[in-house]
């Protein structure tokens, strides 16, 4: 299984929990001091990874990537597109370089990833996409729209997609998890802080206030839910988005 953006957060843990339940991991980013620790954590923990520093945003590098996992393991089982980048600011104040940066990586390098695994998916007649989305893309985001709708976009795409391969075997489904508790979302949150003359703290705390658990998602009830989409058993399920909102969105 590939996972993008594997160095840190949600898809470092979705990679840490496929290991613990026997899956070969191939761990992408572009650091390679990150994903080099990243790998040895699983393999010290009994598991099997291999880091992959690669940058996504680039076409040729993808192909490369998919291309070489593909001849080294035989097959593409699971293609989790979790890399991402926010751009903090009100539309107004926003500039067109912060939202090509955010759709760069978002949208169209989880449109070149999918794209280049599923010619292998395809022949096998088997496989499992997980789009990681963000709950942001059914309820808006003010000062992140340029996130917001770029979620929103893979939200549409995962259906999309799910559509043309649902009788292949291959399921495709995103998920929509709420502020977890990542490097980057406090990253977001103390930008966001300066926009109201707040703390880092103060905000922080404002917005786990709106929770109804009163609480942040860990990454690893993402990864938790991911490694179940990649089961035989949850091979009824496509074409989904799937909250980990901690009851934000009902």
């Amino acid at each position: 299984m590939i996972v993008t953006g594997a160095g840190r957060g949600i898809g470092k843990e979705i990679a840490k929990v496929a290991a613990e339940a026997g899956a070969q991991t191939v761990l992408v980013a572009r650091s390679a001091d990150q994903l080099e620790a990243a790998a040895a954590e699983i393999v010290a923990a009994g598991g099997r990874a291999l880091p992959w520093a690669a940058d996504i945003t680039d076409a040729d590098a993808v192909t490369g990537m998919i291309a070489a996992v593909a001849a080294r393991f035989g097959r593409i089982d699971v293609l989790v597109n979790n890399a991402a980048t926010n751009y903090v600011a009100n539309l107004v104040m926003s500039k067109s370089d912060g939202w090509r940066q955010v759709y760069e990586l978002n949208v169209f390098a989880v449109m070149r990833c999918t794209q280049a695994a599923l010619k292998h998916m395809i022949r096998r007649k088997s496989g499992r996409i997980i789009n990681i989305s963000s709950v942001s893309a059914e309820l808006g985001a003010s000062y992140n729209s340029a996130y917001a709708s770029s979620k929103a976009a893979m939200d549409g795409f995962t259906r999309s997609v799910a559509r043309e391969v649902a009788k292949l075997g291959i399921t495709v489904n995103s998920i929509r998890p709420w502020h977890v508790d990542t490097e980057l979302v406090h990253e977001a949150m103390a930008t966001r802080a300066k926009l109201f003359g707040k703390t880092a703290e103060e905000y922080l705390a404002s917005i786990i206030a709106q929770s109804p658990q009163q609480r942040l998602i860990t990454a690893r009830e993402v990864a938790a839910l991911a490694v179940f989409l990649m089961s035989h058993d949850a091979r009824g399920i496509t074409g989904q988005g799937l909250n980990v909102c901690g009851g934000f969105a009902m």
